[in-house]
């Protein structure tokens, strides 16, 4: 028997540890800022810069306790400009990390829609239907990370085709 078919018959043990802080460098918190709070509607529970700019940070309280966070610590960060492996969509070529965002499926159709307004870069025009159970839309944040924005309907749409802005 494969490990991969014993796991799937294993009971799962509850986890020991909990992932509470993730920490990513910037090089402009503002720019952030505007692309996780005005953009994609994630509730800010800190944020601060320094009068000089030497330093500044960025906080988001997410469900399930996991605090992401984005520091400027005076040094600058190597912009990203390609798209990131991830599973899930076709075409990221880079090993760096990424991530998904879970918008809910209410807000998520004007939550595509403030990314294209502000011209955020996409991997496709319009969101994908993905492993046949979640829209998907691949975008870069200012620093250049591919972040995955997804929806999970609790149905399957009729269409799996985004349908055009009128």
């Amino acid at each position: 028997m494969t490990d991969e078919v014993m796991s799937e018959k294993a009971p799962k043990p509850e986890p020991r540890v909990n992932l509470k802080f993730m920490f990513s460098l910037c090089n402009d918190v503002d720019k952030m800022r505007h692309f996780y709070t005005d953009i994609l509607g994630m509730q800010e529970n800190a944020y601060y810069k320094a009068e000089d700019g030497s330093f500044g940070y960025l906080s988001f309280l997410c469900v399930g306790g996991i605090e992401m966070d984005f520091f400027y610590i005076g040094k600058e960060v190597p912009l990203l400009s390609e798209w990131a492996w991830q599973p899930g969509y076709e075409g990221g070529s880079i090993p760096v990390t990424s991530w998904a965002i879970e918008i809910p499926a209410d807000d998520f159709t004007t939550t595509v829609k403030r990314l294209q307004d502000a011209e955020v870069k996409s991997f496709s025009k319009n969101p994908v239907w993905r492993l046949d159970s979640y829209w998907g839309f691949t975008v870069m944040d200012p620093q250049g990370n591919t972040i995955e924005v997804y929806s999970m309907p609790e149905e399957k749409p009729e269409s799996t085709e985004w349908p055009e802005e009128e």
